[in-house]
């Protein structure tokens, strides 16, 4: 062997080194973003992580079989309905730390798993399976939510109405969906305080805080951060605040929220964001 075809042997060995470091940099990377949320709860899915073990990729893809085969519907003779849209949940300070390439990874791996799980129990479904990934302070790590999609009020409506038959209750169709709640928030400032009214949904989308003035309740103070914090509604008619990050942090009733967490927000209470108090009530 000359010396010359030792030099491309070797230049060709170091490529393809080069090459694996490369296709393993990004599994690593998610590794360690995963691993990062080993021992806490997985709120939206209800289950816990085995303790120092952290939440890899392959337990994450488990959960959300499992959740699909729990949401299968038994249509009888027209065969098992599997959900075919799925809510992929990210923690927002885990959105931020992972590189948006990774992410979009990790979308590709849970929809190629779901469609191969759907079709090995030979499930059918009422659209093309998809994944929507979605940053939400309200979700602690990462989290796989099986939907219906669009068809999911219109089951949900048929379920109810087959209990109420069962049941005997003279009820032609289920009960509307809970109406949007207004909810005045009453902000104390050093120069006096105002009135603000905000519309939640039950169990619909959060409203942002902070001092912008394109957040749902702007604050302009500079103790205020530019997106403070956020008010969510649960489908109980509950309101939760959550702090997305601020300098100043957000308060309830003088008592620090951490970040990544949320709190109920009762009657009486006085949520502070920054040195800016506000008061939320029900309107009448």
């Amino acid at each position: 062997m000359t010396d010359a075809d030792d030099s491309t042997g070797k230049l060709k060995d170091e490529q393809l080194v080069k090459k694996r470091r490369e296709e393993a940099l990004p599994e690593r990377i998610l590794r360690r973003v995963l691993e990062g949320m080993g021992s806490v709860v997985d709120r939206r899915l209800g289950r816990t992580v085995e303790p120092r073990s952290g939440l890899t990729t392959s337990k994450l893809i488990e959960r959300m079989k499992r959740l699909i085969d729990e949401r299968v519907r038994d249509e009888g003779r027209k065969g098992r309905v599997a959900p075919h849209h799925l809510i992929l949940k990210v923690e927002w300070g885990t959105h931020s730390e992972a590189p948006p390439e990774i992410l979009h990874d990790l979308k590709n791996e849970v929809l190629a798993a779901a469609i191969d799980h759907i079709n090995d129990h030979r499930y059918r479904t009422l659209g093309p399976v998809t994944v929507e990934a979605e940053v939400d302070i309200f979700t602690t790590g990462i989290s796989v939510d099986p939907t219906f999609g669009e068809f999911e009020e219109d089951l949900r409506r048929q379920d109810e109405e087959m209990r109420a038959a069962k049941l005997g209750v003279p009820i032609p169709g289920a009960a509307p969906p809970m109406p949007d709640i207004q909810v005045i928030a009453r902000i104390t400032l050093p120069h006096g305080t105002r009135e603000v009214p905000l519309i939640f949904r039950p169990g619909g989308r959060r409203l942002n805080v902070g001092r912008a003035a394109d957040n749902e309740l702007s604050l302009n103070d500079q103790s205020v951060s530019k997106i403070h914090a956020a008010l969510l509604m649960t489908a109980e008619g509950t309101l939760l605040v959550a702090d997305t990050g601020s300098t100043n942090g957000t308060y309830l009733n003088g008592r620090r929220i951490s970040y990544g967490e949320s709190r109920l927000i009762e009657d009486g209470d006085v949520v502070g964001f920054g040195d800016v108090e506000v008061r939320l009530r029900k309107s009448e």
